[in-house]
């Protein structure tokens, strides 16, 4: 087995672990379990990542763009967080930043303990990439299956959505349809730091203005 660190002002930590078996890997995620440490597995590749605060507070914030969305919406949707994924066929798995239930929600057999070998992947990812590189991460979501994936860098908020065993580009999310994608980027950004609650109340309001006369039309 063959080590890469790396540290840096940007990117927190992040360790990189070659030749790993799988069951070095399930041993792993339960020595970790209680901690804030991310496990992404990739056929013998193991990443360990401690994301810094930046990181965290967009995957809220979009937590709270989408929680607004199918409120305001009546979409039905099961969030399942962070929840650690993985199959052993494939040899792959990780935790995503956030990730929702939509219409493979009533096909978990047990959601106290989701098994992808029975129950189906979450229908979208968020994926946050403002601290360390997410190629690696989103070669174990396609692995997985996960149909779509929000990718968002700081700047750009792209919509994913896999086809043929890769992820492509697109202007629509298939999951929230309506969802406002130019306008997200420029709340995101405006708002590292102040009062959530005044910021979600905003993007509510910006919501109803935008999409409800489409709906209308």
């Amino acid at each position: 087995m063959s080590i890469a660190a790396e540290r840096s002002q940007s990117e927190g930590r992040r360790l990189v672990l070659y030749d790993v078996p799988w069951e070095q890997y399930q041993s792993l995620l339960e020595l970790f379990s209680d901690r804030r440490l991310r496990l992404t597995y990739d056929r013998g590749t193991l990443e360990l990542t401690t994301p810094l605060s930046i990181h965290e507070r967009y995957k809220m914030l979009i937590g709270r763009m989408i929680d607004v969305m199918t409120m305001e919406w009546g979409v039905r949707v099961v969030a399942a967080g962070s929840t650690t994924f993985h199959r052993r066929d494939v040899r792959r798995g990780l935790e995503p930043d956030q990730c929702y239930y939509f219409a493979n929600a009533d096909k978990v057999v047990d959601w106290s303990r989701i098994d992808l070998g029975v129950d189906p992947p979450p229908d979208l990812a968020v994926e946050i990439d403002v601290t360390s590189d997410s190629t690696l991460r989103m070669d174990v979501y396609a692995g997985l299956g996960i149909p779509e994936v929000w990718r968002f860098d700081g700047e750009r908020l792209d919509i994913l959505r896999l086809e043929s065993g890769s992820y492509r580009r697109v202007d629509r999310s298939g999951v929230l349809p309506l969802a406002p994608l130019a306008e997200m980027p420029r709340f995101l950004q405006g708002h590292t730091i102040g009062d959530d609650t005044a910021w979600t109340i905003g993007f509510r309001d910006r919501l109803r203005e935008t999409v409800a006369p489409r709906q209308e039309g």
